[in-house]
């Protein structure tokens, strides 16, 4: 097995995509990055899943591919227009990286982003493993839809999904919006605050898919460092963050007036076993959501 790859990359202009950039660079692979906007930076390529075109120049040499494309979850409410483009948006990638995969002769492995939230919320204190069914919600839909259509690439290569959790980062995402409310002194836990949230830090994320790559691995994986509950979580913040939460817990009414279906992202959690992954060597640098919070904000 080679050291260094050439990795097509899409989806590696979004947050998570930029980090792992970065990361997979400094391990010395060649990162071609498909991009549907006009970008004129160095191994930006141009692409559109929808009507199926690519820049085939960024085909070259690849025997890689990593698909992080997707509309965002919590983007927007669940309309049923919405819902089709969350689903579509993720299928449609993968559909058509596949049909483009036979200009790649010599693809080794795919790797697909994919969702935690994919499992049952019938068992509060079940630590989901990747064996375990899906559950029947809309966003397990989303997941399994996902995942089936990274399952394609079976027949030409290896195949793995990152099936990720709430990703912290202060560059954006959910850290900086909970951050900011606390800051102003209206932070509070959402509904019963009971519900679980599994979490890992942007540098976790990123080494996993790294390691993926470095390890030729497939398969599912869930990629969570820990799980705390909403409350717990809204505490430490303050707690760090050196700010009083006085504020009740935020009724779930409220939120699905807000949010409407898209609430649950919210108020349902669940917990995920990540010993898989533990199991192939890797190692987490933030396991500790206290010290986490202690490093991004002091």
């Amino acid at each position: 097995m080679k050291s260094n790859h050439t990795i097509l990359l899409a989806g590696g202009t979004g947050l998570i995509g930029q980090n792992l950039v970065d990361l997979l660079k400094s391990e010395g692979h060649e990162v071609n990055i498909l991009t549907r906007s006009n970008y004129k930076k160095e191994n930006h390529f141009r692409w559109s899943p929808s009507t199926k075109e690519i820049d085939d120049r960024s085909l070259k040499d690849v025997d890689i591919i990593i698909n992080l494309a997707g509309a965002g979850i919590a983007d927007k409410r669940w309309t049923k227009k919405r819902k089709e483009t969350l689903i579509n948006s993720r299928v449609e990638s993968a559909n058509f990286l596949y049909q483009v995969s036979e200009k790649i002769p010599n693809l080794k492995q795919y790797i697909s982003a994919s969702g935690l939230n994919c499992y049952r919320y019938d068992n509060y204190s079940k630590k989901h493993k990747e064996s375990d069914p899906f559950g029947d919600d809309f966003l397990s839909e989303v997941v399994e839809k996902w995942e089936n259509a990274a399952d394609q690439f079976k027949d030409k290569c290896k195949v793995a999904k990152v099936r990720t959790s709430v990703v912290l980062t202060k560059e954006g995402g959910a850290l900086p919006k909970i951050s900011k409310t606390v800051k102003n002194y209206i932070g509070a836990p959402l509904g019963s605050g009971k519900q679980w949230m599994p979490w890992i830090s942007m540098i976790d994320i990123n080494r996993i898919y790294a390691h993926i790559v470095s390890h030729q691995l497939e398969g599912r994986f869930n990629a969570l460092a820990d799980s705390v509950t909403n409350e717990e979580f809204t505490k430490e913040l303050a707690k760090v963050l050196n700010k009083p939460l006085w504020l009740p817990n935020v009724p779930p009414f409220v939120l699905k007036i807000i949010l409407g279906e898209m609430a649950s992202v919210v108020l349902e959690g669940l917990q995920a076993d990540n010993s898989k992954i533990l199991e192939t060597g890797f190692e987490f640098k933030d396991n500790s959501l206290r010290d986490y919070f202690e490093k991004e904000f002091r």
